[in-house]
């Protein structure tokens, strides 16, 4: 199996996406389509033999050119007609031109976001297709070589293949890195520092998944590549103290997502939307206790700051506005001690008066800005994700579904609520 997979974010055109690559690139094919009833969820393509995946993520998340696709062709003619198709609908970054360091080289987004670097490849070219290429700039700007440092540290079998730096003639500072080339567990990667500087950096809609064998290497990585400032996220996702997004997951996640009982996967799927660092013996339990709440998920954008929304979300005064799923209900009460093993409860009843019941239960973590768990009165486990991006902020919450109603009308009702938190926070 590939070690590390590129894994690409979309919003609903993951499917479209794979199909357009490997119409493009030769000796390609899509591998399969994971799907929740008729919706792609996951994609797996290959590209001249070599593996990607594409995910339908929502709109969150948006591709820029700090993660690329470097594609080395052997002839003029091979570059030209990938670069026209890649180009269809999209838009030329760098045109197709002669560079001092390449005879033939363009940088094109195509129409889904995605960059790539197209070039014919030179004598001493001697990798593969396809290489993910990492542009420091940003808020990370000249710290290639730090990064080049922690990676080979962080990976087994890795090594720094070529390190041109830039001279004292620019245009970047001297000894930060031009371009270098190195490899993780023998596959292939560059690394460049952009002397311009841009307004982005990297972000989830790129990351890169680590396929792991057994628990004892997803804990390794998941320590590794979180020291010194990284960032846990949920569902296997982590960012490095650089701001790269990777997934750690163990191979037997997608055995349990194979199972051809559905009901196996929906519960090895629910136990994993509740953990951040991925635990296979968990899931593996879950998939076989038949007994297991499922889980359900609601997800909205927030066009406003993080910082804004976390005030709005926990502030008694606040809540008792928006927690409600309809007009004819409201909250007359609402208490709330913020913190880890604190409390919070709501009184939530029909205007009319004809029926009302408390809402509460006990914080099991609580990270400012970034995430709220608790368990309810009635023992299910709660969470809540605030991620922001360019200014606005995704949530994602996840429950354990009750056994009294149907789970479409439990998904409904929180879904409304979180909508009618939405459109307060925003008119706030």
């Amino acid at each position: 199996m590939q070690k590390i997979t590129p894994f690409f974010w979309y919003d609903g055109q993951a499917e479209e996406a794979a199909n357009f690559y490997t119409s493009i690139f030769p000796n390609s094919k899509v591998d399969g389509v994971f799907r929740q009833g008729e919706q792609a969820v996951t994609v797996g393509f290959t590209l001249n033999g070599q593996k990607f995946t594409a995910l339908n993520g929502g709109p969150i998340f948006k591709f820029n050119p700090s993660i690329s696709i470097f594609v080395l062709l052997e002839t003029v003619a091979e570059v030209d007609a990938i670069w026209e198709k890649l180009s269809e609908g999209g838009t030329a970054l760098i045109p197709l031109e002669k560079q001092d360091w390449s005879a033939w080289y363009g940088w094109v987004q195509d129409k889904y976001g995605l960059t790539w670097q197209v070039s014919i490849r030179n004598a001493d070219d001697m990798g593969p297709m396809f290489t993910p290429s990492f542009l420091f700039t940003g808020a990370q700007q000249y710290k290639a070589n730090e990064a080049l440092d922690f990676y080979i540290k962080t990976f087994p079998d890795s090594a720094v293949n070529v390190n041109i730096p830039y001279g004292p003639e620019g245009p970047g500072p001297e000894g930060t890195v031009m371009y270098a080339n190195f490899n993780l567990f023998g596959q292939n990667f560059v690394a460049m520092d952009d002397p311009q500087g841009a307004d982005y950096t990297f972000n989830e809609a790129v990351s890169l998944v680590v396929n792991c064998e057994g628990q004892a290497e997803v804990d390794a990585f998941w320590e590794r590549l979180l020291a010194d400032g990284g960032r846990e996220s949920q569902c296997g996702w982590l960012v490095d103290r650089f701001g790269v997004s990777w997934q750690i997951v163990p191979v037997e996640m997608f055995q349990l997502f194979a199972d051809p009982d559905p009901a196996r996967v929906q519960r090895a799927m629910g136990a994993m939307m509740q953990m951040k660092k991925l635990d296979i013996e968990a899931m593996r339990q879950a998939a076989a206790d038949e007994g297991a709440k499922s889980v359900i998920v609601v997800e909205a954008i927030v066009d406003a700051p993080v910082g804004k929304v976390w005030k709005v979300w926990t502030t008694p005064d606040d809540i008792m506005q928006w927690n409600n799923a309809s007009p004819d209900w409201h909250t007359p009460r609402a208490e709330n001690d913020l913190r880890t093993g604190g409390s919070f409860s709501s009184r939530m009843e029909a205007k009319d008066g004809s029926f009302g019941f408390d809402f509460g239960g006990i914080y099991d973590e609580v990270v400012e800005n970034q995430l709220i768990a608790y368990t309810l009165e009635d023992d299910r486990k709660v969470q809540v994700h605030f991620t922001e991006v360019d200014g606005k902020t995704h949530v994602l919450e996840s429950f354990e579904a009750e056994s009294e109603n149907p789970a479409e009308l439990q998904k409904q009702g929180w879904q409304a609520i979180l909508d009618n938190f939405k459109h307060y926070t925003e008119s706030k």
